[in-house]
């Protein structure tokens, strides 16, 4: 929550490697985090693996993971609701193998 009481969302950008042999967070390039998915690039096969990928390591509901750009592109932004960025990166940035 916010000093306001309220929850807040957090946008955070990813570099999504797809079609990898496991999903993993592994590293951070420029200002993304970069993780590989083991689904292809194909009929948003790789979006909705990203998104359960996300779920599960954030211990969080998938309807609060929403991909806000970069749906046909390796380059996405995303909204995650009632977290801190500060949270988020910190959870996954633990992860890095």
């Amino acid at each position: 929550m916010n000093s306001s009481g309220t929850m807040m969302n957090a946008s955070i950008k990813f570099l999504v490697r797809p079609n990898s042999s496991i999903n993993c967070i592994s590293g951070i390039y420029d200002d993304k985090i970069k993780i590989k998915i083991n689904a292809p690039p194909e009929k948003g096969k790789a979006n909705r693996e990203l998104i359960n990928f996300l779920s599960d390591k954030l211990n969080m509901p998938k309807k609060d993971i929403k991909i806000i750009h970069g749906l046909f592109s390796n380059i996405k932004e995303v909204q995650i609701k009632n977290k801190s960025a500060s949270d988020i990166l910190s959870c996954l940035l633990k992860e890095i193998s």
